[in-house]
């Protein structure tokens, strides 16, 4: 594999001494909401942006901020002299940017001068900005799209692009889990902190519900696994058993990133394991994401409990504030309560009745449960009932895993006896269903074996006894 380009290598080597925190206090979080703003313009913007244009817009936000929130000493390099008025002022924090390499100049046949952003300033910025937002992220959608790019084959359909695309969905739901849940952990590390029940209502309330409440939502509901992953996972091992398909989308892809035909055929069996190798292991990152969801909401609930009885925290301020202002009712010469103050809370007190002395313990009735009756189901609904198990069976164990699971044993060889497999193939209970389907799918259409039965005493199976066959590779 090719080593990769260190990002450092590309980028200009001053690009973020703008936003060192030494000297000019406060100037950094300036230069980034002006690249913001800048950004903000350019993004859709055909033509480029003139000079005049982007010292217009410095000068806005730097009136909308005010002169006196901005640093007034700047360094005084000799060569140029201080900014006097706000439209310098402007000029001198262009080629800032310009000299550190968030911007360009570009000078036109007519002398207009325009100001660029390059490549990397447009990730970087978008990146910025993403945070700056804090919006959700959103999964709705992204296992859909892949669902509907593998599983409906239209007349023009393009098996290399819409692998290539179910590929980038399911990359960047995994990125997005995994990106949730990292997030959870950092939300429970920050309510296990001593901080006040605001704090603690504000994170509940105002960061997690809004940050991460819809995506676990939309997780649980609508872009579900379990609704996509059997048919995108059927699919792609379908493919992955189908020589002539692969050589076709090897070839369509080499044509289209031009690659070699040997490269192209890699990039399709490293598309096709990460979708199913990804899919296939979700669960256990799923299990965890609501493992930490649960404990984020016991810990924070915990937490505010805490804060709110704790006789070391709160109460004892409570206790504190209540003194005080019984004092100030005391010293204006109030000898009672007001009449909004909580009045004392007492038990009633009743006169002694039987109940209220010592009861003797009396015997119970001896238990007799009621007799089990089974009931008998009406032929329809039991055949109905096993037509039903038998779908459940069905879709678990596909004829694609029945191939994969026979195809390792023959190594080789053409015919496969029942005696010729491992001993522990079939040694405990869990795996009498692959040998009832490895039985059961022989001659079909979707594997590449046929069953033959054989003459002779029963072989024993780990805990069963089966008659023997051999299976004969098509």
């Amino acid at each position: 594999m090719p080593s990769l380009t260190n990002p450092f290598d590309l980028l200009p080597a001053n690009i973020f001494n703008i936003f060192s925190t030494q000297g000019q206090g406060g100037l950094q979080r300036h230069y980034m909401a002006i690249l913001l703003r800048l950004y903000e313009l350019a993004e859709f913007n055909r033509f480029g942006l003139t000079r005049e244009v982007v010292v217009a817009d410095i000068v806005e936000y730097l009136t909308k901020e005010g002169l006196d929130s901005l640093p007034q000493a700047l360094p005084d390099n000799g060569d140029e002299p201080l900014p006097g008025t706000i439209q310098e002022y402007a000029s001198w924090m262009l080629r800032r940017l310009v000299e550190v390499g968030w911007l360009e100049r570009e000078q036109q046949a007519d002398y207009t001068e325009f100001i660029i952003l390059p490549d990397y300033a447009f990730t970087l910025l978008e990146a910025l900005r993403t945070i700056q937002q804090q919006k959700p992220r959103e999964y709705t959608g992204q296992l859909y799209a892949a669902h509907q790019l593998i599983t409906h084959q239209s007349e023009n359909f393009s098996p290399a692009l819409a692998l290539t695309q179910a590929y980038e969905n399911v990359r960047q739901v995994v990125r997005g889990l995994n990106e949730l849940n990292q997030n959870i952990r950092r939300y429970i590390e920050r309510v296990s902190r001593n901080q006040s029940v605001a704090e603690l209502l504000r994170l509940q309330y105002d960061e997690y519900s809004q940050a991460l409440g819809p995506a676990y939502h939309a997780l649980k509901t609508s872009d579900h696994v379990s609704r996509y992953r059997r048919d995108i996972i059927g699919q792609l091992q379908s493919w992955q058993l189908d020589a002539a398909w692969l050589d076709a989308t090897a070839a369509e892809l080499a044509t289209q990133g031009r690659l070699s035909p040997a490269q192209a055929a890699d990039e399709i069996n490293h598309y096709l394991r990460f979708i199913i190798g990804q899919l296939e292991s979700l669960d256990p990152l799923l299990e965890e994401i609501d493992r930490r969801h649960s404990q984020y909401l016991r810990t924070s609930l915990r937490q505010i409990r805490y804060q709110l009885v704790s006789a070391d925290g709160s109460f004892k301020d409570r206790l504190t504030s209540l003194a005080r202002d019984l004092a100030a009712l005391q010293a204006e010469g109030e000898s009672w309560l007001p009449e909004e103050a909580p009045s004392f809370q007492t038990v009633a007190a009743e006169q002694p009745d039987v109940h209220s002395f010592y009861t003797l313990p009396q015997r119970r009735a001896p238990f007799t449960p009621q007799p089990v009756v089974l009931p008998l189901l009406d032929p329809t609904t039991a055949r109905t009932l096993h037509a039903a198990t038998l779908q459940q069976l069905g879709a678990a164990i596909t004829p694609a895993k029945i191939q994969a699971f026979v195809g390792q044993f023959f190594n080789g060889h053409r015919v496969l006896h029942l005696n010729d497999l491992p001993p522990d193939t079939f040694a405990t209970p869990a795996d009498l269903p692959w040998l009832i389907y490895t039985v059961a799918y022989g001659n079909h259409p979707e594997v590449n074996y046929n069953l033959e039965p054989l003459d002779g005493e029963p072989v024993e199976l780990g805990p069963v006894r089966v008659m023997p066959f051999q299976l004969v590779k098509r």
